[in-house]
């Protein structure tokens, strides 16, 4: 079965600038550990970013050294051109036990790069390739000549913008199998509200996971809602992730509203940015027709 990663502290932070507080974020995990979740991404870790969460260091982690068990590893993020490896010691040395690199099309040879330097300091590294709709065959053949790919326990592509739907969720399977990536991850988002369907294709592709945030709590559209995926799976109850958000994650979702909405749409629609589509002073029609 496909593993699970939580990353709603990392991508769920999009929705309202990493504004977590300390206590929602242990609950988050705790909830995530209970609830036999394999993986936890706890945030990014930016090089100029200022919010805690946005720029996790392992000394803002220390809270958490109590409560971590041995089963569900701890996550960061880093993209690619915002990398320091200054802010990465000796895994031996860190509470984190991996870090996943994301990177675009034109970074995706820098986005290796830094996964042999990570896997070097001892991390689990993943590569993520943001915005897969846009690869080509050149991408392809990178990735078919990159002669450590079996460094990475994945190599998880992004439907960033949220336009994929599930017929087309196989031909990306298949053509990363064709280079040779020892796993395929999926990050689904649900400007269509595709997310839940595309991750269910993912699985039956054999995905080595697939990713989700409470409440679907994302950028635009927003992501694949926790809940409804162990839901439905049934693997494990969903009954401490209803509980979390009834506490913690209603309020928030009251103050920054993500998920549905004709900006996300369209955004899902034209394969462009989420932010592209929020300018207040545009009608939708117009949004339709100049972007």
């Amino acid at each position: 079965m496909s593993k699970i990663i939580d990353c709603t502290i990392r991508d769920g932070g999009y929705a309202n600038n990493w504004a977590f507080s300390d206590d929602c974020v242990l609950a988050t995990f705790l909830t995530a550990q209970r609830s036999n979740i394999d993986y936890f991404e706890i945030g990014y870790r930016k090089k100029d970013a200022v919010r805690k969460y946005e720029r996790i260091t392992d000394d803002k982690l220390e809270f958490l050294k109590d409560f971590k068990n041995n089963k569900m590893k701890l996550l960061v993020m880093v993209n690619d051109l915002e990398y320091d490896a200054t802010t990465f010691q000796d895994a031996d040395k860190s509470i984190v036990d991996g870090v996943r690199v994301a990177c675009h099309m034109p970074e995706l040879q820098i986005g290796m790069q830094i996964c042999e330097e990570l896997k070097d300091k001892g991390y689990e590294v993943f590569l993520n390739i943001m915005n897969i709709p846009s690869i080509e065959a050149k991408h392809y053949k990178i990735l078919s000549d990159w002669d450590k790919k079996d460094i990475v326990t994945s190599v998880c592509f992004a439907d960033s913008y949220g336009v994929l739907v599930p017929s087309q969720i196989p031909q990306y399977f298949d053509k990363l199998r064709e280079c040779g990536v020892p796993n395929i991850s999926i990050h689904t988002h649900n400007n269509l509200q595709m997310a839940f369907a595309n991750s269910l294709q993912a699985i039956k592709c054999g995905a080595f996971s697939v990713d989700a945030t409470v409440y679907g709590m994302g950028r635009g559209g927003g992501n694949l809602p926790m809940e409804l995926i162990i839901g439905y799976l049934k693997e494990v109850s969903p009954e401490y992730y209803l509980n979390l958000i009834e506490k913690y994650y209603l309020p928030i979702y009251k103050e920054h509203d993500w998920g549905y909405s004709v900006p996300a749409l369209i955004s899902g629609l034209k394969n462009i940015h989420p932010n592209k589509t929020h300018d207040v002073n545009m009608s939708f029609v117009q949004m339709w027709q100049e972007l």
